[in-house]
């Protein structure tokens, strides 16, 4: 009788680069998202980020093509990117990431150390009755698809989860002298310029 083994992925501890060295890398799930976190905080600089990455992930020895290495291993080669809508947003949805771990894989994340591969397949499988499933589910609504009179309700729901763009410091203040101007009926023109350039 044959035995079927299932093979195990080989899960990375570093990469080869363009030049043919191989550099080490910190692969782990908390590496990688705080890596993510800095790229797209808007409040720091480009080369802010790139030291970061350099120095977190690459364990302060970064590759020529740091940037494309680093895309490469966080998305992978199976990943799509037409998708119109993202439905996960790492920032945002963290409680209900470690909430879905928890409930579904009995895994803490908090203090469990996963290979982000490991940790993106895992995150892959999470059903729709966990946190992130129902949330994903209900980002990814069609809301043509629900009867018309229960729509606003839906995009009520729809609005609360909904992913929006991360403002800087600067941005958010301007934002918050603008609701501030129109609910006391002043000039705005000047605030909506500075958001504009």
């Amino acid at each position: 009788m044959n035995k079927f083994t299932l093979a195990r992925p080989t899960l990375p501890a570093e990469l080869q680069s363009s030049d043919g060295a191989t550099y080490q890398i910190d692969s782990s799930h908390r590496t990688v998202l705080a890596c993510l976190e800095a790229i797209t905080d808007p409040d720091r600089e480009e080369l802010e980020k790139r030291l970061f990455i350099a120095k977190r992930f690459f364990c302060g020895n970064p590759p020529p093509d740091m940037d494309a290495l680093f895309s490469q291993f966080v998305v992978g080669e199976s990943e799509d990117s037409d998708e119109d809508q993202p439905l996960l947003d790492f920032g945002m949805d963290a409680g209900v990431i470690y909430a879905s771990f928890r409930q579904q894989y009995g895994i803490n994340l908090a203090t469990e150390t996963l290979h982000w591969w490991e940790f993106r397949m895992l995150l892959s499988g999470l059903g729709e009755g966990t946190p992130l499933g129902s949330r994903v589910q209900l980002r990814s609504l069609d809301l043509n698809t629900i009867p018309e009179n229960e729509r606003p309700k839906w995009r009520k729901l729809k609005d609360m989860v909904a992913i929006t763009p991360r403002m800087s410091k600067a941005e958010a203040d301007l934002q918050t002298e603008l609701d501030r101007r129109i609910q006391n009926g002043e000039d705005v023109t000047e605030i909506i310029e500075q958001l504009r350039g």
